[in-house]
């Protein structure tokens, strides 16, 4: 994950839940669920960042750059 992005706690707050929703609700540690959340949420976020790097730089000038004298 980029240092310039962070997790809210709010979006642990709720996969966390739909982990705990998916696991049947048990009355197991509220801890692990929100542990749960945050490794694949980061983990979402590094394959994210891995995408968009691969993506750059495009391989077409923009149309309207100036680049090109017509």
């Amino acid at each position: 994950m980029s240092d310039a992005r962070t997790i809210s706690q709010e979006r642990i707050r709720e996969k966390a839940y739909e982990l705990w929703e998916a696991a049947g609700g048990p009355d197991s540690s509220p801890e692990a669920f929100w542990h749960d959340a945050e490794r694949l949420l980061h983990a979402d976020e590094r394959e994210y960042d891995k995408a968009l790097a691969d993506s750059f730089p495009a391989s077409d000038p923009p149309a309207n750059s100036g680049i090109t004298s017509s």
